[in-house]
């Protein structure tokens, strides 16, 4: 079982000839793998030989699986191409992150599932950076900014899962019928106004854009500056 992170032992280097392969080449057919396939389908052995190596040879590399999932999360992450500084508006650094997120997340559907547990690689290290000082104007201590950094990726996955989950129309069909239940039951009168009020909303008000814009904006109003979210009281 390995006792260091990948990161840690590519750091330091291993004696030997030159590797025929980069960490980064690994990662790269690991991720086409995953999307092609999807995430049971990424194996040492598989890997090996979409780089038309031996699984033998990878093991000069990597020790386990969890060091391929790592190698995929930082791969992801460096999609996102931020740029080197914030611009100081926290707001709008936040809703880039949170816009090339979506597409990346919607890109690879199966990168939710890594990302919370995988190691930090340097995209991951300069992506956590990025939003910490993005973050500073908000006046969150390092906990708070960390929580919420947290948060904001578990949203953004989530919703980019969810719009690339193939429809069922059969059961879209009876989740609505559901839900006209639901809105016609008197027993729960709140509950009922609530799911009669969203049966009537408009189409378009439900466009996925609008409503990933709309929930950044309630994420946003929980960590706006005390002082802004007066001017807007007033």
């Amino acid at each position: 079982m390995a006792t260091e992170v990948i990161w840690t032992r590519a750091r330091a280097g291993r004696k030997g000839p030159q590797p025929a392969h980069s960490l980064d080449d690994i990662a790269r057919e690991a991720v086409a793998l995953a999307d092609a396939k999807g995430l049971a389908a990424v194996s040492i052995r598989a890997v090996a030989a979409e780089l038309g190596a031996g699984a033998a040879s990878l093991y000069r590399y990597i020790a386990s699986k969890d060091d391929l999932y790592d190698l995929m999360v930082d791969r992801v992450a460096a999609e996102y191409d931020l740029p080197a500084e914030p611009s100081g508006d926290w707001a709008a650094d936040l809703t880039l992150v949170a816009e090339r997120g979506r597409a990346a997340f919607r890109r690879h559907p199966w990168a939710g599932q890594l990302s919370a547990g995988a190691s930090w690689g340097p995209w991951v290290q300069d992506y956590m950076e990025f939003l910490l000082v993005a973050l500073e104007p908000t006046g969150l201590d390092i906990p708070g900014r960390v929580d919420f950094i947290a948060l904001l990726n578990n949203w953004i996955a989530n919703f980019a899962q969810h719009e690339v989950e193939p429809a069922d129309g059969a059961a879209a069909a009876a989740k609505a019928q559901h839900m006209g239940s639901i809105a016609a039951d008197e027993s729960r009168p709140h509950l009922a106004g609530a799911m009669a009020a969203l049966l009537r909303t408009d189409p378009a008000d439900a466009h996925p854009d609008l409503l990933f814009r709309r929930g950044l904006d309630r994420l946003f109003h929980g960590i706006a500056p005390r002082q802004a979210l007066s001017r807007q009281d007033t």
